[in-house]
């Protein structure tokens, strides 16, 4: 059976906003999800899926060899397929492009490859004349919003660009001296008050375009009305608004905030009952904001969709959900009971706790979620079921709580819409919600634990479970099995030394970026990752100015066949980047750094489509002050920083993980424990071992045994599922004779790759 699933879509420009004739690469990436290989007679079809599907080639169909990165395609196995495409002449049009996979009978398959886009106009000449007046009517019909429908979501103070699909209906043409003015509702979405129209002429559809910044959030939308004026300055034709709702930002807390009165949703019913999320869905809504905060994708949408199909206490009861529902749903989710801060609040199925606010504390503080039932009147006796709301915690403040509010989805003082005049804080909360998880990202008003000095990288990681299946879910990895690999010279640069002492004997090499293609393919291995790299030492390094230093090395390694890129090394150390104690850097804490990632990951993306970025090993071990080799400072705790981080690690595109052991027994309940953890915990996600070996910094442990250790390390890894290849740290660096494979002074072996291979 032949069958295709899309994966993912990536380009070199921005497709809302395409110069008209100009030249672009797009690349979707597609998974064999069928049981028939992939051969080289299959081909890709140029089809008409959408009315009106161009043709941006130059021709309709290509085989595989012609645009795939690889020829055969077994299944379960990805593989990219990219298009050079040109843009149609015509300025301000908007075109759609529909392929679609085909077998060597011609045989179509397999899910639609699409895009839509719209062309840019032209800058007009200078000296073109304005044409003699026509006699005619001028008038405009709205068709379509390209973009943005009525009521969408927008954060606060973010850059957006409001595009509608109009066609120009009347006698005359539109010329440049045509403007597109805004005529009521809000003004502080646009900078400008009018634009030019896209010259069109009667009977053509263009896009009218108009950037704007979403306003300060609150309860009601935003709406601003745009019209098109002729050259007299005259109005004419439909109306274009634009409608809203700005949402607020709560960075730093790792919530995204829902509104249940989204357009999005607020009509679906909820659950089984008669009910909409409108109307009642503000406990649903804080569910589905405490998973986002969980590391989960709901939407109230999703969640009520994904519900639905449950039965008993893992759904709902009509319109009522189950408190018990998210944690049927999610296994690391897990209930803890429904609490009233007095004896008679009201609320049913609760349980009185007198100290319930210190609980409530405790359990923000961590990073754990509470949902607070609220009285929406609270002038008067709560009456459950018809006064009955629910909002989610964000944090302490003073004597209240930031809360987010689902009516809105903005952040707000609870005593300010929830309380009364006189009344404490516990008399606002009827009950109170508490559900945990082990994959808190943000852990809000935690102090980090006092570091305990190590003096060596040797530590042991409390992150993940040393029990359950060891399962790889993800991509095929394109070798089938583990290469044993080696980490290139510490100081970038290899030298004759380091080719003599390891050409040809390993199977892959880990170089940084830096590193010429000659200095590179001199190891003679079969396949080569590079680590992209930049000196922090205390100082900040903006995303963008990493990109671009590293962007030289990038191009010249992809032109020479390399497509693997680890983003950076060990974020969790001062001297790599973060910023603690004094010490600049970049970002505080695993949620920062995976911004950060998210952010760089996206521009390398951008400019290198088809390669992979994947996330950085950590210095594994607890919170510690530490002195590695040259570099000493502070490591915070691996464990907090991939819970921090876990929404860019499972943004990348596979995951580095380093381990480190000193004796042949902690090469397997440390080292090899470790990438076992990181398996179960991201079963989806390709490893590989970017850096391993025994760092002991006094060299006590005998040479021999250091070989041994190497050994048995590569056995066990190749053993574990998913792991791409496992690289030694390193074949030489200055002052790294303690791990290294050669001395550094005089280029002979230390003795220790003669016993591990």
């Amino acid at each position: 059976m032949n069958k295709a699933t899309f994966v993912s879509f990536s380009t070199n420009v921005n497709l809302d906003a395409l110069p008209a004739g100009s030249s672009f690469k797009t690349t979707w990436t597609i998974r064999n999800s069928g049981t028939t290989t992939w051969g080289p007679q299959f081909a890709l079809a140029h089809i008409h899926a959408n009315t009106g599907s161009q043709l941006l080639t130059s021709k309709g169909s290509y085989l595989l060899p012609e645009i795939a990165s690889k020829v055969s395609v077994n299944p379960g196995e990805n593989v990219d397929i990219s298009l050079e495409m040109t843009a149609p002449a015509a300025p301000n049009r908007r075109y759609f492009t529909d392929w679609q996979l085909k077998d060597a009978q011609g045989n179509l398959f397999g899910d639609i490859l699409w895009l839509k886009m719209v062309t840019t106009a032209a800058l007009p000449k200078a000296d073109d004349k304005p044409a003699a007046t026509p006699m005619g009517v001028s008038n405009s019909k709205y068709i379509d919003d390209h973009n943005i429908p009525d009521g969408s979501p927008i954060q606060e103070g973010k850059s957006f660009s409001k595009q509608w699909v109009v066609k120009n209906n009347g006698d005359l043409p539109w010329t440049a001296a045509y403007r597109l003015v805004w005529v009521g509702g809000e003004s502080r979405m646009a900078g400008a008050m009018s634009h030019v129209v896209p010259e069109a002429k009667p009977g053509e559809e263009v896009v009218l375009t108009v950037p704007m910044i979403a306003p300060p959030a609150r309860a009601e939308a935003y709406t601003s009305s745009w019209r098109i004026h002729d050259a007299q300055n005259r109005a004419f034709g439909d109306s274009f608004w634009v409608k809203i709702q700005s949402t607020a930002n709560v960075d730093g807390f790792g919530i995204r905030p829902y509104c249940q009165n989204d357009p999005q949703w607020k009509m679906h019913k909820l659950g089984h009952g008669s009910k909409t999320l409108g109307e009642f869905g503000c406990l649903l809504s804080c569910m589905a904001m405490m998973l986002t905060g969980f590391g989960e994708e709901y939407t109230p949408l999703s969640l009520n969709n994904t519900l639905l199909s449950r039965s008993g206490q893992q759904g709902f009861d009509g319109s009522n959900v189950y408190f018990l529902a998210p944690a049927y749903l999610i296994d690391h989710v897990k209930f803890y009971d429904n609490w009233m801060p007095q004896p008679n609040t009201g609320a049913t199925f609760a349980t009185y706790d007198p100290n319930l606010l210190s609980r409530i504390d405790q359990e923000v503080a961590a990073g754990q979620a509470v949902i607070l039932q609220v009285d929406t009147d609270p002038t008067d006796p709560y009456t459950y079921g018809t006064e009955q709301h629910w909002v989610f915690v964000l944090a302490k403040q003073g004597n209240d709580y930031l809360v987010l509010d689902p009516t809105d989805g903005r952040p707000v003082s609870l005593l300010s819409r929830y309380g009364y005049a006189g009344r404490s804080v516990t008399e606002a909360i009827k009950s109170a919600l508490i559900y945990r998880s082990d994959r808190v990202r943000i852990k809000r008003g935690e102090q980090p634990p006092t570091a305990q000095p190590v003096e060596s990288s040797t530590a042991v990681s409390a992150i993940g479970t040393t029990s359950g299946d060891l399962t790889y879910t993800g991509p095929a990895w394109e070798f089938g099995r583990m290469l044993k690999g080696v980490h290139d010279r510490a100081n970038r640069h290899p030298m004759q030394a380091d080719w003599d002492i390891a050409r040809g004997k390993f199977e892959s090499v880990k170089v940084m970026s830096g590193v010429s293609v000659e200095e590179m393919q001199n190891y003679q291995a079969k396949f080569y990752m590079c680590r992209l790299f930049e000196s922090w030492n205390g100082r900040h390094v903006p995303v963008q100015d990493f990109v671009n230093t590293v962007a030289n090395d990038i191009e010249r390694l992809v032109n020479a066949g390399v497509t693997y890129f680890e983003f950076h090394n060990e974020p969790n150390l001062t001297h790599e980047g973060l910023r603690y104690k004094g010490v600049a850097g970049s970002w505080s804490n695993g949620a920062e750094f995976g911004e950060y990632f998210m952010q760089g990951r996206k521009l390398l993306r951008q400019r290198f489509p088809g390669i992979k970025v994947g996330f950085p090993g950590l210095s594994p071990g607890a919170n510690a002050e530490y002195s590695f080799g040259h570099d000493s400072g502070f490591r915070l705790n691996d464990t907090a920083f991939v819970q921090q981080a876990e929404a860019a690690i499972r943004a990348a595109d596979f995951l580095c993980v380093h381990a480190y052991y000193t004796t042949l027994e902690q090469v397997e309940s440390d080292g090899i424990a470790l990438v076992k953890k990181f398996r179960r915990m991201f079963p989806d996600k390709l490893i590989f071992v970017t850096e391993f070996s025994n760092p002991d910094p006094q060299q006590k442990t005998p040479i021999i045994d250091k070989g041994k250790q190497a050994k048995r390390f590569y056995e066990l890894c190749s053993q574990i599922p998913g792991v791409g290849a496992a690289y030694y740290f390193i074949i030489s660096g200055s002052g790294w004779d303690h791990q290294a494979l050669r001395r550094d002074a005089d280029g002979r072996s230390l003795g220790v790759i003669e016993h591990m291979l």
